[in-house]
C-alpha cells in the first residue's frame, strides 16, 4: 500500500463539485495598455462587482474562445481598440480567490501595439478612462489588478491573491498500487 500526500483546499464556502473530480475556472483576460510609463485604467460604475475601484480593461473568456482572442475581443468591446493577437504578451497570471466567488484565473496581457485611441466604449460600465503613472496608481484599485501591476515590472509572472491562509492542508490518502 503506497501512501501518497496530496494538497486539499480548505476553503470556508461551498464550491462547486463535479462528478470528474476536476476543477474548473472562470478566466478573466486583462489588458496592460502602456505609453510614455502610464497605465490605462478605468473606474467601474453600475456593475454590481467592485464599482468605485480603478481597474484596467477586462473581461471574462467566452465559450470557444482562445484567451488572446477573448483579450482582443475585449479591446474592441471596452476601448474601441485593434488588436492583433501577436501584440499581446502575457506578463502575469493571478490565481483569485474571495469568499463570494469560485477562485478564478486572471491573466494579465501587455498591449504592445495597437490600432486607434482609446475611448470608453462601456460607460454603463465604466466612468471614466485615464492614464495613470505606474508609480502612482489611483486608489482605491481591484486588489489583484494592484498586484498584477506591481509584480509583472519586476519580472514576477505569478500570484495567488485572497486565498486564506492556510488555505492548502496536507492529506494523506493511502492506495493501493499493484505490480504488473
Amino acid at each position: 500500500m503506497l501512501k501518497e500526500r496530496i494538497m486539499k483546499p480548505n476553503l470556508t464556502t461551498e464550491h462547486v463539485t463535479y462528478t470528474d473530480g476536476c476543477h474548473r475556472s472562470v478566466i478573466g483576460v486583462h489588458l496592460v495598455l502602456q505609453r510614455a510609463g502610464q497605465v490605462l485604467l478605468g473606474l467601474r460604475s453600475g456593475t454590481g462587482w467592485r464599482d468605485g475601484h480603478f481597474h484596467v480593461p477586462a473581461g471574462h473568456l467566452e465559450a470557444g474562445e482562445t484567451v488572446t482572442a477573448g483579450a482582443v475581443r475585449e479591446a474592441a468591446e471596452e476601448l474601441g481598440l485593434v488588436l492583433r493577437e501577436e501584440d499581446l504578451e502575457l506578463v502575469h497570471t493571478v490565481h483569485h480567490w474571495t469568499a463570494e466567488d469560485e477562485p478564478r484565473l486572471q491573466l494579465f496581457f501587455h498591449v504592445r501595439s495597437w490600432d486607434g485611441e482609446p475611448v470608453n466604449a462601456e460607460p454603463d460600465k465604466c466612468a471614466y478612462l485615464a492614464w495613470f503613472p505606474m508609480n502612482a496608481l489611483p486608489e482605491p484599485m481591484v486588489d489583484f489588478t494592484a498586484v498584477a501591476l506591481n509584480e509583472f515590472p519586476q519580472g514576477r509572472a505569478f500570484s495567488c491573491v485572497g486565498w486564506p491562509k492556510g488555505s492548502m492542508q496536507r492529506e494523506e490518502i493511502a492506495s493501493d498500487q499493484s505490480s504488473t
